[in-house]
């Protein structure tokens, strides 16, 4: 007859764990967001910004927890602005990236996105090493 108030309570405690479990995964994917923006996609920024520097273009960087931009300007215009997104899919970040380039008006209207991805073709961002927003710049697409 008290078989019913051991289960209940092995019900709440698996329940209090599975809580705890996602909180930590949830923790774990903050901390490899940051990582990913500090480690991997500013110094791309970074370096990219001081190429650029050598063409006339002044490049300014912008950043949040999961979120990174780069503006281009060129004779106090935006030329275009690359932006770094993440986002959690399941158990893994995904990073995306969008390109805004400016209309005739000169207002900036997206003009690319979609995900980062890896020579083998895979998304996740614990196996990008690299971001190259040069590659996907708006000249390289024309």
């Amino acid at each position: 007859m008290d078989n019913w108030k051991t289960e209940l309570d092995e019900h709440f405690k698996e329940k209090k764990q599975t809580r705890k479990e996602l909180k930590d995964k949830k923790e774990e994917l903050k901390k490899s967001a940051r990582r990913f923006i500090k480690k991997t996609a500013l110094p791309a920024f970074d370096e990219l910004g001081k190429e650029l520097g050598k063409h006339k273009r002044e490049a300014l960087v912008d950043k949040k927890k999961d979120w990174a931009a780069l503006m281009v300007r060129h004779n106090k215009k935006k030329e275009f602005v690359y932006e770094i997104t993440l986002s959690a899919e399941g158990e893994h970040l995904l990073a995306s990236r969008s390109v805004y380039s400016p209309n005739e008006k000169g207002k900036l209207k997206l003009g690319m996105e979609g995900k980062i991805r890896t020579p083998e073709n895979t998304s996740r961002l614990d196996k990008i090493e690299r971001v190259w927003p040069a590659c996907n710049s708006p000249e390289s697409r024309r």
